[in-house]
C-alpha cells in the first residue's frame, strides 16, 4: 500500500465530511446528511477522488466511527432508561421487522423478481441504522427523552432480528439447507450476551468499576481502559452474530454506571469529532449514480424508497405508545445495515448490480430523507411527549 496516497485519501475524505457537515447545518439540517452527500460527491459517482475499493482503511475507519458513536450514545443511556421502555421497544422492533418485510417482498414479487431475490430485497427493507438515528438524536439534544430510548432499544432488538432473518434468507437464497440448530445457537448467544452485559456487566461496574478506575497508573488509564473495552466487546459481539456497534453501545451503558461517566463522555466526544465522520462519508462512497441515470431506474428508486419509509414507519408507529410519529421516522434510516445486506446478496450472486445499486440507493435515501423529517417532528411532537 502507498501510505502517502492512503493519507491523502483520508485527508480528502475527512475535509469533505467537515465541509458537508457545515453546509448541512447552515441549511438547518443534521450534519449527517451533508456528510453522506459529501461521500457521494468525492466518490466514484462524481469527482472520483476517493474510493473504498483502493483505500480499504476508509471502511475500517468507518466501522470504528460507528462503534464509538454508539459507545458515546450508550454513555448517555443507562440500563434503567432502556428497562423502562423495554416492552414498548420490543413491540416497535418486531412490528418494524414484520411490516417492512411483507411490503418489500410483495413489491419485489409483483415486480417480477424470483423469490430468492425478493427475499433479499425484503431483508434490506427491515434494516435500521442505529448509528444514523443516534447521531441525529444527539445533535438535537433529545437522546435522554423516552422516545429516544424506545428507538435505541428497538434498534438493538432489531439488530438481533435482522441477523436472524438474514441468516435464513442467505441460506434459502443460496440453495443451502436452513440449519435451524445454528440459528437457535445464534439466538441464544445473542440473548445471553445482552443479558450478561446488562446484569453481570452492570454489577461489576457498580461494585468494582469505580474502585479500579480510582487507582490508575496514569491519569489517562481510565480512558485507555474504556477504549479497549469498547473495541474488545464490539469484536466479541461481532463474533456472536451481532453487529459490532451493539457491543460498543452496551459497553457505554455499562460504563454509564460508574462515577467516571461524565469524564469519559467528554473525552469520547472529542474523539468522535475525528472518527465518526468516516462512518457517514463511507456510506456515501458506496453510491453509484450511474445506475440511476435513466428515468425508469430513478422512478424505481423513488418507489422502493417510499415503500421502505412507509413500511418501517407504519410498523414502528403501530408499536409505539407515545410520540408515534417520532418513533416511526426514527426507525426509518437503513444506512450501513441495508448496504451490508445488499452487499451480501451481490456477493452470493443472488442479486445483480442493478438491484444492488437500487438497495444501496434506497438505504442512503431513507437515511437522508429521515433526518430533516425527524428534526421537524422532534420540535413539533417531541417537546411535550404527546402522541
Amino acid at each position: 500500500m502507498d501510505h502517502g496516497a492512503a493519507l491523502l485519501t483520508i485527508f480528502i475524505a475527512f475535509v469533505a465530511a467537515i465541509i458537508g457537515g457545515e453546509i448541512a447545518m447552515r441549511l438547518k439540517m443534521p450534519s449527517v446528511v451533508g456528510q453522506i452527500i459529501a461521500g457521494v460527491v468525492v466518490g466514484k459517482s462524481v469527482l472520483n477522488w476517493v474510493s473504498i475499493d483502493t483505500t480499504p482503511i476508509l471502511f475500517e475507519l468507518g466501522e470504528l466511527g460507528a462503534a464509538f458513536l454508539l459507545f458515546s450514545v450508550g454513555l448517555e443511556t443507562p440500563f434503567d432508561k432502556i428497562k423502562q421502555v423495554g416492552r414498548e421497544a420490543l413491540v416497535v422492533a418486531v412490528l418494524g421487522v414484520i411490516v417492512p418485510f411483507i411490503v418489500g417482498f410483495a413489491w419485489a414479487h409483483f415486480a417480477g423478481f424470483p423469490n430468492n431475490q425478493a427475499a433479499f430485497v425484503a431483508a434490506a427493507f427491515i434494516a435500521t441504522s442505529a448509528g444514523i438515528t443516534a447521531k441525529i438524536l444527539q445533535e438535537l439534544g433529545v437522546i435522554d427523552q423516552k422516545y429516544s430510548q424506545v428507538i435505541l432499544g428497538a434498534a438493538v432488538i432489531d439488530d438481533v432480528l435482522a441477523m436472524l432473518v438474514l441468516s435464513v434468507v442467505s441460506a434459502v437464497s443460496t440453495g443451502e439447507t436452513v440449519n435451524f440448530a445454528s440459528i437457535a445457537i445464534v439466538i441464544v448467544q445473542s440473548l445471553a450476551f445482552i443479558f450478561l452485559m446488562s446484569t453481570l456487566g452492570r454489577k461489576i461496574a457498580k461494585s468494582r468499576g469505580s474502585r479500579i478506575l480510582d487507582k490508575p497508573l496514569s491519569p489517562l488509564s481510565p480512558w485507555s481502559l474504556s477504549i479497549a473495552l469498547c473495541i474488545g466487546v464490539a469484536v466479541l459481539a461481532n463474533k456472536l452474530g451481532l453487529a459490532a456497534i451493539i457491543g460498543a453501545f452496551l459497553v457505554g451503558m455499562v460504563l454509564a454506571e460508574t462515577d467516571y461517566k461524565e469524564w469519559i463522555h467528554e473525552k469520547v466526544i472529542d474523539l468522535n469529532e475525528f472518527i465518526v465522520p468516516f462512518f457517514f462519508i463511507s456510506a456515501g462512497l458506496n453510491v453509484d449514480i450511474e445506475a440511476f441515470r435513466s428515468l425508469d431506474a430513478l422512478g424505481q428508486l423513488l418507489l422502493v424508497s417510499t415503500l421502505a419509509v412507509v413500511g418501517k414507519f407504519v410498523g414502528a408507529f403501530l408499536g409505539a405508545s407515545q410520540n408515534r410519529r417520532v418513533v416511526g421516522i426514527g426507525m426509518v434510516p437503513r444506512g450501513e445495515v441495508g448496504i451490508i445486506i445488499a452487499g451480501l446478496g451481490f456477493q452470493f450472486k443472488v442479486i445483480g448490480k442493478d438491484i444492488y445499486s437500487l438497495l444501496v440507493g434506497m438505504s442512503l435515501l431513507t437515511s437522508i430523507v429521515a433526518a430533516p423529517i425527524l428534526k421537524a417532528l422532534v420540535k413539533k411532537d417531541g417537546s411535550d411527549e404527546q402522541t
